[in-house]
């Protein structure tokens, strides 16, 4: 991603603040009172925001507890669907895999395969002395992080690809296309890929917590059974050459699992040195008779006698994101590696190491060596480079920089801005985006920000702060919009996995003086956890996780909702991956702020396993889920009206994150729902529901949502494709012909 200059100001008027403070739960009223009362800044005062020509406030637009909120509403004209579409709204040539294809064409210096994030462009096939990609490959229904493993036969000149849990390959002698080989029973995710000496594919699967083979010479992909019943992840596979397969797994006691190809139903299993309770196998390396493991949270590597199955040492020094190279006939006595930017060689017998020289990549994407050179793999801006590190003389020779094909990451997360602009995260992403949907004006973070990964959740607090929730330790951001071109914008508060052992940041909410999030926990795990931030000071102030067992006991926070005194939570029986559901239905809570005390929690709609983007509206808490939108009484937490927008039925959904969102327009007057691949608008005004689009129609609108100040409402399609939705329903035809009609007179 490359920051694009944008000079506009962040200008907002007074109706676009006044319309913000009521239609988002990330939405805050901004006081003209500089001081905060209370327990924790009553010394501290708040900077003061740009004032814009007084305008007469506006009126409220229900009264308190209003009752239109509970009567029956009349099923209107289907609006058009969307009004505008941007597509590849957040671009991006982010690479996930590099893998070396060594007798592709005969050079010492072999080409390369990337695969970078997104679903458009995802395969490149790269000559080392070229600028640009050689050829570009799209996969149409891959994953929404793209493809998750490459593999190369070099006898056969083929390149095996996974996503999803298809297996596919892609011929040399016919580079323009792909072809699917078929399907791993059960599988969502196919991860390592390794070939056997008779040519065949071994792969682990999720959530099938197993190998998988595919057999060459009968064309036929079997699935094997799970290794252990906490195992749902087998991540790295390695084949040795006496044909073992070794077997890496998460996310609950990871550990190692070994057999022959031959008989992949007999297998050993062995603990590590230092059993964990959750985390993965990160690598397995084939190194000598050894076998070099690295594990979640252990620093070292771990070397296990491969003959003895026994572990026999460490190596202190922790690899550049756990990779070493490959070779093409060259000692296999020795290895490479790089960490804290230096070139490393190991000596597969001793495990000795000479230090030989520094290198560029921070984070390596592969490392490649012939007997005179170490190729090693990095990203670059809008591309990667290689760097030719000659081993005469211990130093880089030479850069070759190439281009890559731009892909689109699938939006993750979705934030109207007060300035009309529209915030966009990336599945899979780096950094985050801004598109102007009236100019098309687009903006990213720069590249060098390394704080920012897949954001969850993120809001606004004020034109000069977001918040942001980035997935893999629940990161919670500060992003000073001031600064937004340079690195030092984007700040760290804390790692919430360390500490709280939580994954995903995806409930936001504020009021005037705090900003409060809600997590989904790690990996193999359930119970989330609630937090407060303090603006000024921009430091989280408590994180409360229930002593462990999760804020709300063995459930997932996805919602919340704020004023100055309490603050609203949804949840979910969804937890970290790795572990089953929680059973039984979602709470809803209310917490006192200052004193930290529950007032009530109370699980209000029976037969849903999730309950998702609470919203305090007119004395109401209104809530969604698979179904539609369900009215909360905000005294007694108890369910006053459900409003029935779906056919689905809520018994018939697996609880999820993100599986139903609603936004809020106009201070209540319409809200937007969107679950189960239907959108639609309720006008509470009118007593109306229009559905957006049609039900028939191809063009299905996703859950991520975000309102602007104006009331502008934008969606994604199709992942990659921002659109702005219509909420007006379609006029009658004998109306648009007396409109018609009275233009011509």
């Amino acid at each position: 991603m490359t920051a694009e200059s944008d000079s506009s100001k962040l200008g907002i008027s007074r109706r676009r603040v006044l319309s913000l403070a009521a239609i988002t739960a990330g939405s805050l009223l901004l006081s003209q009172d500089t001081r905060f009362p209370g327990e924790d800044h009553a010394h501290t005062q708040r900077p003061e925001l740009p004032q814009s020509p007084q305008e007469p406030p506006a009126s409220p637009l229900f009264n308190d507890r209003d009752p239109i909120f509970t009567s029956p509403l009349r099923r209107e004209r289907n609006t058009s669907g969307s009004l505008k579409k941007i597509a590849n709204a957040f671009s991006t040539t982010d690479t996930k895999i590099a893998v070396p294809m060594p007798g592709f064409k005969e050079s010492e210096i072999p080409w390369f395969a990337v695969s970078i994030v997104g679903t458009n462009n995802q395969l490149q096939i790269l000559d080392p002395y070229s600028t640009s990609p050689a050829h570009v490959i799209g996969i149409p229904e891959s994953h929404n992080g793209g493809l998750e493993s490459l593999l190369w036969d070099e006898k056969n000149r083929l390149l095996y690809v996974t996503t999803k849990g298809k297996l596919l390959v892609w011929d040399a002698r016919k580079p323009e296309q792909i072809r699917q080989i078929g399907q791993v029973p059960h599988a969502t995710t196919l991860y390592e890929l390794n070939l056997d000496s008779s040519g065949n594919v071994w792969g682990g699967a999720y959530p099938n917590g197993a190998p998988f083979s595919y057999m060459k010479s009968t064309g036929k992909i079997r699935a094997y059974p799970r290794l252990a019943n906490d195992t749902d992840y087998v991540r790295r596979v390695a084949v040795d050459e006496n044909d073992q397969v070794w077997l890496g797994t998460g996310s609950r006691n990871p550990r190692l699992f070994t057999h022959t190809t031959a008989e992949p139903l007999v297998r050993t299993e062995i603990e590590l040195p230092q059993p964990m309770a959750n985390g993965f196998i990160s690598s397995l390396t084939l190194a000598g008779d050894f076998l070099a493991v690295s594990a979640s949270n252990i620093p070292e590597q771990l070397i296990l006698d491969r003959t003895q199955k026994i572990w026999v040492n460490r190596l202190e020094r922790m690899w550049s994101e756990r990779r070493v190279s490959t070779s093409k006939e060259v000692d296999p006595e020795w290895f490479y590696s790089v960490t804290s930017e230096y070139l490393y060689a190991t000596n597969t017998v001793s495990w000795a190491e000479r230090k030989l020289g520094p290198v560029a990549a921070v984070a390596p994407l592969c490392i490649y060596a012939t007997s005179r050179h170490v190729l090693v793999f990095s990203e670059d801006v809008g591309g990667i480079k290689i760097e030719f590190f000659e081993l005469g003389t211990n130093s880089v020779a030479r850069t070759q920089y190439i281009r890559l094909t731009t892909g689109a990451f699938t939006i993750q997360s979705l934030l109207g801005l007060s300035d009309g602009k529209v915030m966009l995260g990336g599945y899979m992403g780096s950094g985050v985006a801004t598109i102007d949907p009236v100019t098309g004006r687009r903006w990213s973070s720069p590249d060098s920000q390394d704080v920012v990964n897949q954001v969850e959740g993120m809001i606004e607090f004020d034109q000069s702060r977001i918040y942001l929730g980035s997935y893999g330790g629940a990161d919670i951001i500060s992003l000073d919009t001031r600064q937004r071109n340079d690195v030092a914008g984007y700040r760290l508060l804390d790692r919430l996995g360390r500490k709280y052992d939580q994954s995903r940041p995806f409930a936001w909410a504020a009021n005037s003086q705090h900003v409060f999030f809600g997590t989904v926990p790690d990996y193999g795990l359930s119970g989330g956890a609630i937090g407060k931030i303090d603006p000024i000071s921009n430091k989280i102030l408590w994180v409360l996780n229930g002593g462990g067992e999760g804020f709300v006991s063995a459930q997932s926070i996805v919602g919340l909702d704020a004023d100055e005194q309490y603050l609203y939570g949804t949840t979910s029986g969804r937890n970290g991956y790795g572990i089953p559901d929680s059973s039984g239905p979602a709470s809803i809570f209310k917490m006192d702020i200052k004193s930290k005390k529950i007032v009530w929690i109370t699980t209000p709609v029976s037969d849903a396993s999730a309950l998702y983007a609470p919203k305090i509206v007119a004395g109401w808490l209104l809530c969604a889920d698979a179904e539609g939108i369900n009215v909360i009484d905000l005294k007694t937490g108890k369910a006053v009206k459900r409003h029935r927008l779906t056919k689905t039925k809520n018994s018939d959904v697996r609880a999820g994150w993100t599986s139903a969102n609603m936004v809020v327009v106009a201070g209540g007057g319409k809200i937007v729902h969107s679950a189960s691949n239907t959108t639609s608008v309720v006008d509470f005004q009118n007593g109306s529901v229009s559905l957006i689009g049609s039900a028939s129609a191809k063009e299905r609108y996703g859950t991520r949502l975000a309102v602007t100040p104006d009331g502008e409402v934008f969606g994604t399609y199709k992942r990659t494709t921002l659109v702005q939705l219509d909420l007006e329903p379609r006029r009658p035809k004998s109306n648009l012909l007396k409109l018609k009609n009275t233009k011509n007179s």
